[in-house]
């Protein structure tokens, strides 16, 4: 699906006055410009995709019985404030975020969205190593100690 979105979003986008496809960085900034200057000239189709997130992924928990306020504990927090800011920090230096990048900027054969992309790659290997793969094998470890 985000495949064919992202497809449909380089027409979409061009028939708007907009030249380029999928992207959530710019229109979310825009959002935050708009909620701050009241500039409805900063409202198009992207920011409207950007609060569609949020309401659909809403309307989709309710609809399954699944949505409810919680909190997260302090490691969870933690690990998604540093995973945030390291985004943040990342799509500065890239020029833009995973979906600009991933799908737009390699869409276009550029150079800066494929080496976006295989970072991306990179990274979500090396964390899963430390989140996923090295506390199974502790635990792993922890079992066969137990069992002897």
């Amino acid at each position: 699906m985000i495949g064919l979105i992202a497809l449909l979003a380089w027409p979409m986008s061009v028939s708007t006055g907009r030249d380029g496809g999928l992207g959530i960085t710019t229109p979310s900034a825009k959002l935050v410009q708009f909620v701050t200057t009241g500039d409805m000239t900063l409202l198009d189709w992207s920011v409207f995709l950007v609060l569609g997130i949020f309401f659909g992924s809403y309307i989709a928990a309710k609809g399954s019985r699944e949505f409810k306020w919680r909190l997260p504990d302090i490691k969870t927090m933690r690990n998604s404030v540093i995973g945030g800011l390291c985004m943040g920090f990342g799509a500065s230096l890239a020029g833009g975020c995973s979906i600009g990048n991933g799908l737009v900027a390699t869409a276009t054969m550029s150079w800066q969205g494929w080496i976006s992309l295989l970072f991306m790659i990179l990274g979500v290997w090396f964390m899963s190593y430390f989140v996923f793969i090295k506390p199974m094998q502790q635990y792993k470890k922890a079992a066969v100690v137990q069992t002897a």
